[in-house]
C-alpha cells in the first residue's frame, strides 16, 4: 500500500529527471514547459523548461516527503487525496513562479 502512495511523487520526480536529463531542443507543442511566454523564442524556452525541471523536482522530493507523513498519520483514503491536492497546488504555482522568473530575466511581454 505504500508503494500506491509513493507512485505520484515518484512519477513527478522520473518527469523532473527526464526533463532536466532531455531538455527540448527546440520550441514545439508536444514536449516541455509550454506557455505562451516560454515559447515566445529560444532563449526564453530554454530558460523556462531549465527552471521548471529543478522545480518539478523539487515538487517530487517534498510530495514524497508529504506522502510519507500523511500515510503513517492519516486515514486510508485521506492520506490519498492530501498529498495530491498539495501536489495539484504546487504545479499550479510552479506555472505562475515560472512565468515570473521568465518576465523578470528578460522582460515583460
Amino acid at each position: 500500500m505504500l508503494f500506491l502512495h509513493l507512485m505520484p511523487a515518484l512519477l513527478v520526480i522520473l518527469i523532473g529527471f527526464v526533463l532536466q536529463q532531455w531538455p527540448p531542443k527546440r520550441v514545439n507543442w508536444f514536449y516541455g514547459f509550454r506557455t505562451h511566454y516560454s515559447m515566445r523564442d529560444e532563449e526564453n524556452w530554454h530558460e523556462g523548461n531549465r527552471f521548471y525541471a529543478r522545480f518539478i523536482l523539487g515538487i517530487g522530493f517534498v510530495s514524497l516527503f508529504i506522502s510519507l507523513i500523511c500515510y503513517y498519520t492519516l486515514p486510508f483514503f485521506a492520506s490519498l487525496l492530501v498529498p495530491l491536492g498539495f501536489m495539484l497546488l504546487f504545479f499550479m504555482g510552479s506555472i505562475v513562479l515560472t512565468n515570473e522568473h521568465l518576465k523578470r530575466k528578460y522582460g515583460d511581454w
